[in-house]
């Protein structure tokens, strides 16, 4: 029986509509994805792509030709855009910093969680495809997406009739082209294979044809930018110019400490002693024999060293030195220049140098500001990112007749200054209870300065007050 249960529907998730299927296609069958620079440690990347591009000249080619289908690479071959992205993704997604509030309007005005409506939207997530995930997993995508598109999006593909949704796809956005119809209205198309049932290769972008998506069931949320730019401004954008700097740099430098740096050899071959031995022990008299003899002997030196292993012993007459040479302090101002290189990267991938392994010297507060600036611009990110899912989610409850809306509740990571938090957080509850207590503003307006929504009970000092008479008696 519970084999049975296993392998049937899940309980509460919407039955598939035989008759629907996602307009969209997967990555796994997208045009994209080529170039890089090392080992690219994905998959889906063919093999010629990461076996051609291994030289920052192909690199910088790819920039010119495809620069956002490379920036989607970064993270898996340079560590500072994979950690970038690592701290965007966790401090934002995680099941501890959001979760989705289901609000029914109430003829008060006021906004009620709807228990219901809760369990209908947990049921839709819970039974989403597992290529995707839940709500949290289509998120870190989403959030993802936007660091380097400027744009996130998903398809909600829907159920049987009354059912709501069955499933929602997050869209890789870099596929995606806006096209306006008849009307002068904006409408999305996808870059898709010609036959989405076969391999799938990856390829240069090129080829392939361009489907419509259903705009009613198609959600997209993009970053600020300028006007008619509608794909959005991605965060990750300006990182570009600074990785190739970087990578270029540090090729630059392992290149000469290859050829100066690493520990060398310095052996002296005494010529004027083994000319002597030419002539006095072994006999020669001859200019060119003894020349000969010399260069005979030099050469059996080189080559005794050349085939040294590591472990071997040196031996060699008194006169001739062996000395371990290097570039020793004659390196260059090696470190300010990467410490310039590694700030414009830094700030390009819009981090603190903190969350990127960089401590500096600051004050406490300074620090606070900094993170409170940083979480907020966060929030933002996270916000963005999952708006076509909450749009997605209200979908599916008006379509199971559920007339409500769906919100987003973001909590920001926590910090070490809990005991301040709380400190602003009691004489806030006092200052707002004091002006409701001196008759300033009442209980409701008291509990939404404080706590953001309507108070759960009247004041505690109005049942107090004495109830006037009629006729001031």
């Amino acid at each position: 029986m519970r084999l049975q249960r296993m392998a049937g529907a899940k309980p509460g998730s919407a039955q598939p509509n035989p008759d629907a299927r996602r307009t969209s296609q997967g990555a796994g069958e997208l045009l994209l994805n080529r170039g890089g620079l090392g080992y690219i440690a994905r998959r889906g990347v063919d093999f010629g792509t990461s076996l051609a591009v291994q030289t920052l000249e192909g690199l910088s080619r790819l920039a010119v030709q495809q620069p956002l289908e490379l920036l989607s690479l970064l993270p898996d071959v340079v560590p500072e855009v994979g950690l970038a992205l690592w701290n965007m993704t966790w401090l934002s997604c995680g099941p501890q910093r959001v979760r989705l509030r289901t609000v029914r309007a109430e003829p008060n005005g006021k906004g009620e969680e709807w228990p219901e409506a809760a369990a209908a939207v947990e049921a839709l997530w819970r039974g989403n495809p597992q290529e995707v995930g839940d709500f949290h997993d289509a998120m870190a995508q989403n959030l993802q997406m936007l660091c380097f598109s400027g744009m996130c999006a998903c398809e909600a593909v829907p159920a049987s009739r009354g059912e709501g949704i069955a499933a929602v796809f997050p869209v890789n956005t870099l596929t995606l082209r806006y096209k306006r119809n008849s009307a002068g209205q904006l409408t999305l198309w996808q870059q898709q294979t010609a036959n989405a049932n076969g391999l799938g290769l990856y390829s240069a972008g090129f080829g392939g044809f361009f489907a419509p998506m259903p705009m009613d069931r198609f959600f997209v949320s993009r970053l600020a930018a300028l006007p008619d730019e509608p794909y959005g401004r991605a965060p990750f954008g300006a990182a570009l110019t600074p990785v190739l700097e970087c990578l270029a740099f540090m090729r630059d430098l392992m290149l000469a400490w290859h050829r100066v740096g690493t520990p060398k050899w310095d052996v002296g071959f005494d010529f004027e002693m083994w000319a002597t031995l030419a002539r006095d022990v072994v006999g020669l008299s001859d200019a060119v024999e003894i020349q000969e003899y010399v260069q005979a002997r030099y050469d059996d030196a080189v080559k005794f060293y050349s085939d040294l292993n590591p472990d071997d012993a040196f031996f060699h007459d008194i006169k001739s030195r062996v000395n371990a040479v290097g570039s020793g302090s004659d390196w260059g101002q090696v470190e300010p220049i990467w410490r310039i290189l590694q700030q414009r990267l830094i700030q390009s991938l819009k981090q603190l140098p903190t969350l990127m392994g960089v401590v500096e010297g600051d004050t406490e507060t300074w620090s606070r500001v900094q993170w409170d600036i940083y979480s907020a611009g966060l929030q933002a990110m996270a916000s963005r990112a999952a708006s076509p899912l909450v749009r997605a989610s209200e979908l599916h409850l008006r379509l199971r007749g559920m007339p409500c809306s769906v919100e987003a509740e973001f909590v920001p990571a926590p910090t070490v200054g809990r005991l301040q938090e709380a400190q602003a957080l009691a004489l806030e509850i006092a200052n707002e209870a004091r002006m409701r207590d001196e008759g300033w503003q009442s209980q409701e307006s008291a509990a939404m300065a404080v706590t953001g929504t309507g108070a759960v009970r009247p004041s505690p000092n109005s049942a107090a007050s004495p109830t006037p008479k009629p006729g001031g008696g």
